[in-house]
């Protein structure tokens, strides 16, 4: 079997990790290419064994394409559609981290109906949809689903409880922007930090409320039809109470850039974290209510990445698609249902099974 010759547009954080994932294993011929000189320096420094090409100011993505199997979109959404129209171009297999948005789906369009084309291959959107799916397909009917994702320091050493782990303005859109949810069977948007809760898992509390940014495409949930769909993050407590002083009682919900260099400057980089994702689901057996909570844990592992544990399972869950695709196990065209995966198997897979720990115990705080 020849290399599957993959191509990563952006060296950053996410882009570097999936490359170091990638270029380990012989199946794969990698090549990142990046604008930023510096950025391909660090992606270098880590001895990662992926090719690296510089790209010109006026360089076509698809003329970088040529020759190539997939093109991987790991760059900041503004700059998305760019590569969505090289890969369409160049007629190769595509993938990125972000929910389709009507823009790049209709570049992609075309291009699904002759290669494989995978949308959201993150954490959220991403696993935490597979998993959620999956559960559903185990406990039906279902009334309520309420889906949890906490990216979060393994030992807080501030009021926060927080640090810089993926991106400061992806974590201010998150507290600022409206929450796609189901209420009564039909789409709707919350406002965010509302629906608080309570809960410890394996003995340590920790608070959820309402985000955006974390499942946007809904419509995966359609073949169980929920009648209610929660998205919401995981903190320690007291984190959303100072997040609220911040955005509210002094007004920084409205002075973006100075809330910005406050949290950048503020928070520590965090490289030892800890992703809970937690599932919840409600339904009822006959007159009898029933919950069913699935619960995992990532952590770092300085033996297969040497990125965080958020960074670690997005790459590691594109990685685990992109070998399935090697493999033939997902088809050579259309829009990927990735969410109907398996998720045993995935969660099985080389590139995530090292970050995965034992399940979490559960358990809802009143109050």
């Amino acid at each position: 079997m020849s290399p599957l010759k993959i191509t990563i547009f952006g060296a950053g954080n996410i882009g570097s990790a999936l490359a170091v994932a990638l270029a380990a294993d012989p199946t794969f011929d990698v090549e990142v290419a990046d604008g930023s000189e510096q950025a391909l320096d660090r992606l270098r420094g880590l001895g990662c064994a992926a090719k690296t090409h510089a790209l010109g100011r006026e360089e076509e993505i698809h003329a970088v394409l040529a020759g190539r199997d997939v093109a991987v979109g790991a760059v900041p959404e503004t700059a998305l559609a760019q590569v969505a129209a090289g890969a369409a171009r160049a007629g190769v297999h595509y993938l990125d981290f972000s929910a389709a948005t009507a823009r790049t789906r209709g570049l992609l369009e075309p291009l699904a109906r002759e290669r494989a084309v995978f949308n959201g291959c993150g954490v959220s959107p991403g696993i935490i949809g597979n998993i959620a799916c999956n559960l559903l397909d185990t406990f039906s009917p279902v009334t309520d689903l309420t889906v949890r994702v906490g990216a979060i320091p393994r030992y807080p050493t501030n009021r926060l409880g927080y640090g810089q782990i993926w991106n400061v303005d992806g974590l201010i859109d998150e507290y600022t922007r409206p929450s796609a949810a189901i209420r009564d069977g039909k789409v709707v948007e919350l406002t965010p930090l509302e629906d608080y809760e309570r809960l410890s898992i394996d003995g340590v509390a920790y608070e959820g409320f309402v985000t955006s940014g974390g499942i946007e495409d809904l419509a995966i949930f359609s073949d169980s039809m929920p009648k209610n769909v929660t998205v919401k993050t995981l903190r320690y407590p007291g984190h959303l109470d100072y997040m609220r002083f911040l955005l509210d009682d002094l007004g920084l919900r409205h002075r973006r850039d100075m809330l910005k260099s406050l949290l950048y400057n503020g928070l520590p980089v965090i490289e030892d974290d800890v992703l809970l994702l937690v599932v919840t689901a409600r339904g009822c057996r006959g007159r009898q209510p029933t919950e069913r909570t699935i619960c995992h844990r990532f952590s770092p592992n300085a033996a297969c990445s040497p990125f965080n544990a958020l960074t670690s399972v997005a790459a590691g869950y594109a990685a685990t698609l992109l070998s399935m695709l090697q493999a033939g196990t997902i088809g050579p065209r259309g829009f990927v249902a990735h969410h109907r995966i398996d998720t045993d198997r995935l969660l099985a897979s080389r590139f995530i099974r090292p970050l995965l720990g034992a399940p979490g115990d559960v358990r809802p705080v009143a109050g």
